[in-house]
């Protein structure tokens, strides 16, 4: 008996033991090695029986640690993730480029541009027209264009293609190689691709919307608010009128749909409204300046947000701005989410401009910088609803300015969010009485989530799980399992964003870094996910995330998800949709080789630095 209960006893020592190995399972931080112990003394290299193309991407994806710990490793170098002082003065490229360096890039930027232009071109036959009364037919070579969508849309494919081609080829460039595991010091000025930016968008301004007919609802919801009617009531074809010829180009799941928009956008769209008189053509190019100035404010952001991080805003240009997918829908597209990412990252900006007053001690400065701070910030949340995120992080990172000075934790945190709630009210009251627009955008948020998007992570679990219920006879419960799955995650985002907020608070993690982390996290886990969506995490990470894993991930998701929606904006048979895909591969591959085999002449090949 004595012998049996020793051996017990020996088990439960064992147990133990191996219960204080399991807790150490795995151990990561920068440069040691992945390691399990499961024995005393025995330790292996978990990665060697991992196959080796997987090996880099399980080393450098997070695990659970400290908040904040893991998700500030997207960040590397000699420089904080925590706040600094006033961002440094611009990176300059540590060499000027060669005479066949200068021509590689000046032909990248023709590709790019030949690129756009095809889109453009294309856009008048296969892009979002509208249903009636096409106004683009009038254009040089709309007529012609509109009567041939497959052609068309394989032009447009085309010039994606070429597009995407020449932004992947200029990463080099900005100090970005996949040859390598550390950053290239980047080789082209800021302004070379400011340059760059202009010759790729300009064709781009001047075609029909691409990719979306979502143009049309911000169209007829900005003649509604210019008409006095209540944005909010109904959809723009109960309140136009089935014969009006805005309402008739409304996308059917958006017609009798009230608007899910802010007074922000709606204000904006209103305006647009009165001074174009209604006209498409008008409208559409209307719009498009708007979500231009709207690029170009995150573009001044992206490049102080980089320089503030220690990040060559050359390479955060480049993989936020530049980006096509940010080019094709945003601008192309005309997407809100040009505005939402103007406002907000100006916002944060400001916001950490206010932190830095408040640490030196110039409160009075610091006051005009939180102020415009929470406004923008506040402003792009009411024209979409997320960008409300990015006040909870400059929050937090006045807060731990205020605790620095000496304030106890419940004093500061406590006091940053009065301001920023104050701010939040003040400007929701402003915006209401400057646009004559009611609340109801409070309420209306959940219109797009009759959408099942096939990229949303929890519709797809919903979807299966109630196609597995019908399999097994248990009845149709979709309905009711999506409700399930997409507040759980929506409830799964909103835990880790309050985690990322005492990151940010507990200097673990820089505030942009903490909202980008965030809101990649949000779209993961939303109840509705286009491609597009992604950039509401990909252009605030860009000026703080400079960690190879992540520029990769961002180029392979860009790349991918700039094909991924046909130029029509709407969805075709699938023999039409495989005969355009592979008749614009085809012609892809033919354009390619073509050029290269003109520029591989002597003479060409030699004035841009080919031979």
């Amino acid at each position: 008996m004595m012998c049996s209960i020793g051996k017990q006893t020996i088990t439960v020592h064992r147990i133990a033991d191996w219960g204080r190995s399991v807790r150490r399972l795995i151990r990561v931080t920068e440069g040691e090695k992945h390691t399990i112990d499961t024995d005393s003394g025995l330790q292996r290299n978990w990665l060697n029986r991992v196959p080796r193309p997987l090996r880099y991407v399980f080393r450098e994806l997070p695990r659970l640690g400290r908040a904040g710990s893991r998700s500030a490793t997207l960040h590397v170098g000699d420089s904080p993730t925590v706040l600094v002082d006033a961002p440094p003065a611009p990176h300059r490229p540590a060499s000027p480029l060669t005479g066949s360096e200068l021509g590689r890039f000046t032909l990248l930027r023709l590709i790019g541009t030949m690129g756009t232009l095809m889109i453009a071109f294309g856009a008048l036959g296969a892009g979002a027209l509208p249903v009636i009364n096409n106004p683009y037919a009038g254009f040089p070579g709309g007529n012609f264009m509109a009567r041939m969508l497959q052609t068309s849309s394989m032009v447009v494919l085309i010039g994606v293609g070429l597009l995407v081609l020449a932004w992947v080829l200029m990463a080099p460039f900005t100090g970005v190689s996949i040859r390598r595991h550390d950053s290239l010091p980047a080789r082209v000025s800021i302004s070379m691709l400011r340059r760059t930016f202009i010759a790729w968008v300009a064709p781009i301004m001047l075609t029909a919307p691409l990719f979306t007919q979502d143009i049309y609802s911000y169209l007829a919801q900005g003649s509604i608010v210019a008409q006095g009617m209540d944005p909010y009531s109904a959809g723009p074809l109960d309140l136009l009128g089935p014969d009006n010829h805005l309402a008739r180009s409304v996308p059917f799941i958006w017609a009798q749909s009230p608007s899910p928009y802010g007074p922000v956008a709606l204000g904006v769209a209103a305006a647009i409204s009165v001074i174009t008189g209604d006209s498409i053509v008008a409208g559409v190019f209307g719009h498009r300046i708007v979500s231009l100035l709207g690029v170009l404010a995150a573009g001044w952001a992206v490049t102080m947000l980089a320089r503030r991080c220690r990040v060559p805003e050359s390479v955060a240009f480049w993989l936020g701005i530049l980006n096509p997918l940010l080019l094709l829908h945003l601008i192309g597209g005309i997407h809100n989410e040009s505005i939402l990412l103007g406002l907000m990252l100006v916002g944060v900006e400001m916001g950490l401009r206010g932190t830095d007053r408040i640490r030196t001690g110039l409160f009075g400065p610091a006051t005009l910088h939180l102020i415009a701070s929470g406004v923008l910030i506040s402003c792009s949340g009411m024209v979409k609803v997320t960008g409300f995120i990015a006040l909870g992080f400059i929050g937090m990172a006045i807060a731990r300015e205020l605790h620095a000075r000496g304030r106890s934790h419940v004093t500061s945190v406590g006091f940053a969010a009065l301001i920023q709630v104050a701010l939040l009210v003040a400007s929701v009251a402003l915006a209401t009485w400057i646009t004559g627009i009611g609340l109801g955008w409070i309420t209306g948020q959940g219109g797009a989530a009759s959408i099942r998007s096939w990229m949303s992570m929890t519709t797809d679990i919903g979807v299966i799980a109630g196609f597995l219920g019908m399999y097994l006879d248990l009845g149709d419960h979709t309905a009711a399992i999506l409700i399930i799955t997409r507040a759980a995650g929506i409830v799964v985002a909103g835990g880790f964003m309050v985690r990322m907020l005492f990151a940010t608070y507990r200097g673990h993690i820089h505030p942009v870094g903490a909202l980008g982390v965030s809101t990649f996290v949000l779209v993961l886990l939303f109840p509705v996910v286009h491609p597009w969506y992604m950039l509401w995490a990909i252009v605030p990470l860009a000026p703080w995330a400079n960690r190879l894993f992540f520029q990769i991930g961002v180029v392979a998701y860009s790349t991918a998800f700039s094909f991924f929606v046909l130029p029509r904006g709407l969805a075709l048979p699938p023999n039409t949709i495989f005969t355009i895909y592979a008749g614009a591969l085809i012609g892809f591959l033919i354009t390619v080789a073509l050029g290269w085999w003109v520029l591989s002449r002597h003479r060409w090949s030699t004035t841009f630095g080919l031979h």
